[in-house]
């Protein structure tokens, strides 16, 4: 009997940013999911939603049921839509938690204080069984997810600890879901204070007229920060 295969994407990461956004508006948008209507949405061929999606399942980024969005997924999805680097890295630092390759290769980068990119590729194949069909793509991929985490950087063809690993605070909130200072940004911003309980206060900070879609963004923002 042969040996399964690693599921390697067929494409860059590139394309599969395009087709995990799309899945988000998609999903989202109400209305069936289909991959046709993913395809159309992101722009891409429809066989490469197809092909690409047991990738995103072993990463953890599309339910293993191939239907939705997981949690992780749907953290980058958002972040993908809004163009917000904060939530991107929320969520490809849980894909890195929930991925067993991608979090055994970040402890080797760590516990070893650095590792060449070369040496990288030899863990990876060690891992999945040798170098077959896509390994150099989704192995780049993988590189990829680890910087824009923010939990490695490369510098000398070496993969290190990043020392700005830490995820960017959004406007709302920091990382440990704390409210960010309480000093204004700019002057044509409003500051909204929520009580959060009877001896505590935040404040968001909105434009003047901000438009329902933006207020539904702000909400499913909010929602997935939380959950």
């Amino acid at each position: 009997m042969a040996e399964l295969q690693y599921p390697w994407p067929k494409n860059s990461w590139t394309i599969l940013t395009k087709i995990i956004r799309s899945w988000y508006s998609v999903e989202t948008g109400g209305g069936e999911v289909t991959q046709k209507r993913i395809a159309e949405v992101a722009g891409v061929q429809q066989s490469q939603v197809s092909t690409n999606k047991a990738f995103l399942q072993g990463i953890g980024i599309v339910s293993s049921e191939g239907t939705s969005l997981t949690e992780a997924g749907k953290r980058v999805g958002i972040g993908l839509y809004n163009d917000n680097e904060s939530m991107k890295r929320q969520g490809l630092d849980q894909v890195i938690k929930g991925t067993p390759l991608l979090k055994d290769m970040l402890d080797i980068v760590r516990g070893r204080g650095g590792l060449k990119v070369d040496d990288f590729y030899d863990e990876i194949a060690l891992r999945v069984g040798g170098k077959t069909e896509g390994f150099v793509t989704g192995t780049a991929i993988l590189i990829e997810i680890l910087q824009l985490s923010g939990a490695v950087e490369i510098k000398d063809n070496t993969l290190r600890p990043s020392k700005s690993g830490a995820p960017e605070q959004s406007s709302q909130i920091d990382k440990n879901n704390n409210p960010i200072s309480n000093q204004a940004t700019g002057a044509s911003l409003n500051r909204i204070p929520i009580a959060v309980s009877t001896n505590s206060v935040w404040y968001i900070e909105v434009s003047q007229k901000p438009t329902p879609e933006e207020i539904q963004k702000f909400l499913e923002m909010q929602k997935l920060m939380f959950s």
